[in-house]
């Protein structure tokens, strides 16, 4: 009797765990990239030690599948993240919405005005997922975005600057019709790729040609535990965390935010990564 009580009680804590507690917290992540990717390292426990103004920071958001359970409201934790850790820009790598079929546009307006409080210096920019796309979205999520000042790449690239450093993102929409881009090479000294589905690396013929690869997808399994661990297909390969493509091409897969199927996590906390990208050595000639 006892026994089944304990049960109990241990599933009732599991249950409101996962479906009210873990969702409404919000992981930090920070690395530290070199240019040359020999070194890259977790300084999630000490990131303001390795606060350099030479240094670019880049805060990637993904997956966060706003539907009737997870509301813009939901934002507020982002916002103050970004707000105190200052990136010099903002990346979200698909899935704003879970499904524009059941989206509740009584919301629409509130999301604009939380995306619009991301702010960066060298502006924000996006990805769709396949999420977006799920009966006609993205029609929607590409009207989000514009009003909340985000630029949206469909399978093409922008170039930015500024006093600290250059960089050309890709960004690739894989449910696009037109889902074909020919890279073309530039002097900007970090190249980036933004795409949803990790394991569509593949497919990619100049890996080489990219430093970093932002992605999502995953939602790093969403419910983990010791016996189990959920993959989807996209992201099969590759499942959450930081991957070395060769020698010159580093992969990181964020858990998301957000929740698709069941609205709970369990083990997979919801995740902003902030990448401090550390520029190439100038060498002092006398």
């Amino acid at each position: 009797m006892y026994t089944l009580i304990l049960i109990a009680f241990l599933l009732t804590g599991l249950l409101v765990y996962s479906f009210i507690i873990e969702p409404h917290l919000l992981k930090q992540r920070h690395y530290l990239i070199k240019k040359d990717k020999r070194t890259v390292l977790d300084i999630s426990k000490a990131y303001d030690l390795y606060q350099a103004e030479s240094n670019l920071v880049i805060a990637h958001i993904s997956d966060l599948h706003f539907s009737r359970w997870f509301k813009p409201r939901r934002m507020n934790r982002i916002i103050r993240s970004t707000i105190q850790n200052k990136p010099d820009l903002i990346i979200i790598t698909g899935d704003l919405i879970d499904n524009y079929k059941k989206w509740p546009h009584r919301s629409t307006k509130r999301l604009i005005e939380k995306l619009k409080k991301l702010q960066a210096p060298l502006g924000k920019i996006a990805v769709m997922g396949n999420h977006d796309h799920l009966n006609d979205g993205h029609y929607f999520v590409k009207e989000i975005y514009q009003h909340a000042g985000f630029t949206l790449l469909d399978n093409e690239s922008v170039f930015g600057s500024d006093d600290k450093t250059s960089m050309n993102i890709v960004g690739i929409d894989i449910e696009s019709p037109k889902v074909s881009f020919t890279y073309e090479a530039t002097l900007a000294e970090w190249q980036l790729l933004l795409l949803h589905e990790p394991d569509y690396v593949s497919r990619i013929t100049n890996l080489p040609n990219y430093d970093l690869i932002l992605s999502g997808h995953s939602h790093g399994g969403q419910i983990r535990l010791p016996f189990y661990y959920a993959k989807t297909k996209g992201a099969l390969k590759y499942t959450d965390g930081l991957y070395l493509l060769g020698n010159e091409t580093l992969l990181s897969v964020s858990s998301g935010v957000g929740m698709t199927k069941i609205p709970a996590r369990l083990g997979v906390p919801p995740e902003i990564l902030y990448y401090h990208l550390e520029p190439q050595q100038q060498l002092n000639v006398s």
